[in-house]
């Protein structure tokens, strides 16, 4: 499920490309001196700086990338959350506060390290989802068994969701689009060091299912 190196790179080339174009165009500006006007000079300066801090903050999540790739197992003791409380983090996330649930969370538990880079790589790859509905209101449904399964999107995809990442309809969640600053690239490495699955539906992008083994003892 985690990205391979020509995703992580791919995405990294198309996440840079747009602030570098905004601090050339605007420094080019400056020194061909058709910065004028003292108003002007400190709008485009603030842009500018925007957009090196959008570089640094890209540099920062590489940085979290290449921890996670490096190690071969996940590191820190693992830290014990019961399904209702990881269901409550997630509703109460930034990224996709306001989103309708439904469903039991039911009484299991989740092995996560650590449970807040877990609850943010759920919720990104949540809000991924949510981005690409745009206008449309999804839902989330929750189903808890053997393991907890989330199954967001419209009403319309969630039957299919239910077969799961086997389904006939099912297919891997694309984590190499742009437009994140590499969030979902660091979520598909932390999902995958906590055995979770991932999957989408054939021609509905604003689906997803996340199905995240509980503990047994």
């Amino acid at each position: 499920m985690k990205p391979n190196l020509a995703q992580v790179l791919n995405t990294l080339a198309h996440e840079i490309r747009t602030p570098l174009a905004v601090s050339q165009g605007y420094l080019k500006l400056f020194l061909d001196g058709r910065l004028t006007d003292a108003d002007d000079t400190r709008r485009a300066m603030e842009q500018t700086r925007q957009a090196l801090g959008a570089l640094a903050t890209y540099c920062l999540d590489m940085g979290k990338i290449s921890a996670l790739a490096e190690s071969s197992e996940v590191a820190g003791i693992p830290e014990r959350v019961t399904t209702a409380d990881f269901i409550t983090r997630l509703r109460q996330h930034a990224e996709i506060a306001g989103t309708t649930w439904n469903g039991d969370a039911g009484a299991g538990a989740i092995a996560a390290r650590p449970a807040r880079d877990f609850v943010d790589a759920v919720a990104f790859v949540l809000k991924a989802a949510f981005d690409e509905a745009k206008s449309q209101s999804p839902e989330v449904r929750i189903e808890a068994s053997t393991s907890l399964t989330l199954l967001a999107g419209h009403a319309d995809a969630l039957g299919a969701l239910q077969d799961g990442p086997t389904g006939p309809a099912s297919r891997a969640l694309n984590f190499g689009k742009g437009g994140k600053g590499l969030k979902l690239i660091w979520s598909a490495f932390v999902l995958d060091r906590h055995g979770v699955e991932t999957w989408t539906i054939q021609d509905h992008k604003s689906s997803v299912g996340i199905r995240i083994p509980l503990v047994t003892a």
